[in-house]
């Protein structure tokens, strides 16, 4: 046994022995006087100057620490003489008797006033790239073993399993970024970090959170944010893998690109992988809350290393409130025909691709009561984004999300009507550069109806393709209105002012119906046949689309009737006043027809016809005129035939104008137009007919009986009048004079007509 007592004897000498030359070291040893030696070493190993300011403080045992005060380190050459690192105070212990075991037990890691200076100059250089040049040549050492000797994959593995450290905190930070490659400046400024005990493959507790700064470069204004993060992370070292689980990320944002504060919520869980061949980042349990949306789903990318790397995920949204959402990001939100609309939005889709090259499949897209699912595929590798889709819906509502002046330019009403002046000055004013910026290639499918300017089609089938602001929609197939529908349509917004186009083709259509809806009013046509139209025109303001206003077109309908025209009626009043009767009548201002037809020109908004054609039992219709849409002004002439029986006044039969052309004229404005036959032409022209004598004749046998009423000869006028044009200079007085006695003249002459033409009638 007392062997035994001497070892442990010999055993207490020893560390009595080391305990005493320990504290005269601690005691004894001054590392500030080696600060020279380390300043030159770190210089000689970086090319980089570091002052040791403050004091440097050693401890030995039962921990190795090393805590520097005041330390500056060297920036970059080309970078300026601001330091690129300074700290106020780091703070570094390690556990001695692991280390005999080669095992690294960090008991500490602690910085205060850390500061960096990261910068990016005008070629692109950094001033960490020498550095990370350097860490590279130290790690190829590092898994080298003695002669240049590999270290096996067991040796490296335990190396980096006997990390230990027991938690790191770095307060007081501040991080400078200065780009001058683009512009940007961004300061994070204070940022802190801490984090719980860390050993490699191991959850550990994380957080962190900052304050941002930035300004410059792609940001138009300036940008402040605001980061708190929280989660579980896990640094596996030797496999290259890196994770943090249950991340909690929550910003405050206000400026650069968000025109209004707003708050986003970011959770998910997230891995990163590294390897020789590929780096992937996955996020799974992913969550994204901004505003009212909220957006859940998984995310994956991977070749992050290479020139494009791979996307693959899927994302779906909450129904959410656009017009909300809008006005919570300081945004207004487009002005619509019903205001009710854009407050139900929603998506679902899935999508991989690379960065600039997405296909988004399946698609699924809700507006309001509108539901859209296919396939979509977004590409920003050219000059322009390219969207394309083929998609299939239930309905759609296009006149719900039109601009308010587009729907009181269709019906001509607003809440409380504009007046003249208002309307002409009516403009729609579309997104032109929005539309610029997009290329789009599509096909559109409806099982149910599409609403569009107040037409209600079934069975839509539409291509729509759009370059540089040029927009086609061609072609566009339909159902409606008992008929079938083809069309061409173009928007045009590559230039200063808006270009349409519409060519269309309906068969079998119920034009009255048509009208309707479309004019949001009772319609003028009635009848079941074909339009085709071809117009074109450009502009902003209502009174620009009327002045521009061109093309041609042509329709046939059968069974149906002109409304706001009554020719038998018209035809009945003016043979009553020429009898000079009272007319009433409460026959609708309507006339029916089996068969009417015709084609036009439009010509700067002047729309012109002269081959309208119209028959019915009673009539034969024949039309020529104009209608000018920039002053809603009426010219027009219809030639009615009568082919049947017409009663007169008193149930008297018109036999005498039955093959007789009777004009009827048709002018005023659309809204109040006026209808007159000229009656009295034919009537007169029958009468010299009864007579034997032509209409000159009889016009001049009323002339001569006036001229004796006045007590003047026919000679006498004649030279009165030529005395009256000889006359250089008259008297006003006279002129006045002469002028009253020409209408006397005139309506005695119609007077006389009109008896002749009553003793025809009677």
């Amino acid at each position: 046994m007392k062997w035994i007592k001497r070892l442990f004897g010999l055993i207490g000498i020893l560390i009595l022995v080391v305990i005493v030359v320990a504290a005269y070291l601690l005691v004894t040893f001054d590392a500030n006087d080696y600060k020279e030696r380390i300043e030159a070493q770190v210089h000689e190993q970086t090319g980089r100057d570091l002052e040791l300011a403050g004091d440097v403080s050693l401890t030995l045992f039962p921990t190795l620490g090393l805590r520097l005060e005041d330390v500056r380190f060297g920036n970059a050459e080309g970078f300026g003489d601001e330091p690129f690192a300074e700290v106020d105070v780091v703070d570094v212990a390690v556990a001695v008797m692991p280390l005999l075991r080669r095992e690294l037990e960090v008991q500490r890691v602690e910085g205060d006033g850390v500061r960096l200076n990261l910068a990016r100059d005008e070629d692109g250089r950094n001033n960490w790239d020498d550095l990370a040049a350097r860490a590279d040549e130290a790690r190829d050492e590092a898994v080298t073993g003695d002669e240049d000797e590999e270290r096996t994959a067991t040796e490296s593995r335990l190396a980096m399993e006997r990390i230990d450290i027991a938690g790191i905190s770095l307060t007081n930070a501040r991080v400078v970024w200065d780009d001058r490659e683009t512009g940007m400046r961004a300061v994070l400024d204070p940022f802190s970090l801490q984090v719980g005990r860390f050993q490699p493959g191991v959850e550990t507790r994380l957080e962190m959170s900052a304050a941002l700064e930035a300004e410059g470069g792609p940001l138009e204004q300036p940008l402040s944010t605001t980061m708190d993060l929280t989660g579980l992370v896990n640094l596996d070292l030797l496999n290259n893998r890196y994770a943090v689980r249950r991340l909690d990320l929550n910003l405050d944002v206000e400026g650069g690109p968000v025109p209004q504060p707003m708050a986003v919520v970011f959770r998910s869980d997230v891995a990163l992988e590294v390897d020789e061949d590929d780096t992937r980042l996955r996020m799974e349990r992913l969550t994204v809350e901004a505003s009212r949306v909220t957006l859940t789903g998984f995310a994956e990318l991977g070749n992050l290393q290479g020139d494009q790397p791979q996307m693959r995920g899927e994302l779906r949204s909450n129904t959410f409130n656009l017009r909300s959402v809008m006005d919570d990001l300081g945004l207004e939100a487009p002005a619509t025909a019903d205001p009710d609309a854009l407050q139900r939005v929603a998506f679902d889709l899935s999508a991989a691709g690379t960065p600039g090259n997405l296909e988004l499949s399946p698609f699924l897209f809700t507006l309001d009561d509108t539901t859209l699912s296919g396939d979509a595929t977004l590409d920003t590798t050219g000059e322009r984004p390219h969207f394309g889709f083929d998609l299939r819906g239930n309905e759609l509502n296009v006149d719900r999300y039109l601009p308010p002046e587009v729907e009181e330019a269709r019906t001509g009403e607003a809440n409380g009507a504009p007046d003249e002046e208002e309307a002409e000055e009516l403009r729609i004013e579309l997104p032109m550069e929005a539309l610029r910026s997009v290329d789009v290639d599509g096909s559109l499918a409806l099982d149910g109806r599409l609403i569009l300017m107040g037409l209600e089609l079934r069975d839509i089938a539409l291509d729509i393709r759009a370059r540089g602001g040029d927009w086609v929609i061609d072609p566009l197939s339909a159902t409606g209105y008992d008929g079938e529908l083809t069309s061409r349509i173009q928007l045009d917004a590559s230039g200063s002012q808006p270009r349409y186009g519409l060519t269309t083709d309906l068969a079998g259509l119920d034009i009255g119906a048509l009208l309707d809806d479309l004019q949001g009013d009772d319609a003028m046509l009635l009848g079941t046949g074909n339009l085709t139209l071809d117009i074109t025109t450009q502009g902003e303001a209502l009174s620009d689309l009327r002045a521009n206003l061109n093309g041609d077109g042509d329709m046939r309908f059968e069974d149906g009737a002109v409304r706001g025209i009554n020719v038998a009626d018209i035809i009945r009043r003016a043979e009553a006043r020429i009898r000079g009767r009272e007319y009433e009548s409460d026959e609708p201002r309507q006339t029916d027809f089996s068969e009417i037809s015709g084609s036009f020109d439009i010509e700067n908004g002047v729309v012109s016809n002269n081959d309208l054609e119209g028959n019915s039992p009673l009539l034969r219709v024949r039309g020529q005129g104009s209608a000018d849409l920039n002053d809603e002004s009426l010219d027009y002439r219809v030639d009615t035939t009568l082919v049947g029986t017409l009663e007169g006044q008193g149930g008297r039969s018109l036999e005498d104008l039955r093959g007789v052309r009777l004009p009827i004229r048709i002018s005023g404005t659309f809204d109040d137009p006026s209808f007159r036959l000229d009656l009295e032409s034919i009537l007169r022209e029958r009468a010299a007919e009864e007579l034997g004598v032509d209409e000159d004749e009889l016009r001049d046998e009323a002339t001569r009986r006036l001229m004796e009423r006045l007590g003047l000869s026919r000679d006498e006028a004649d030279e009165e009048e030529a005395n009256d044009e000889q006359a250089e200079e008259a008297d006003e007085d006279e002129e006045d004079e002469e002028d009253e006695e020409d209408e006397e003249a005139e309506r005695s002459l119609e007077q006389e007509a009109e008896d002749r033409m009553r003793e025809l009638l009677e």
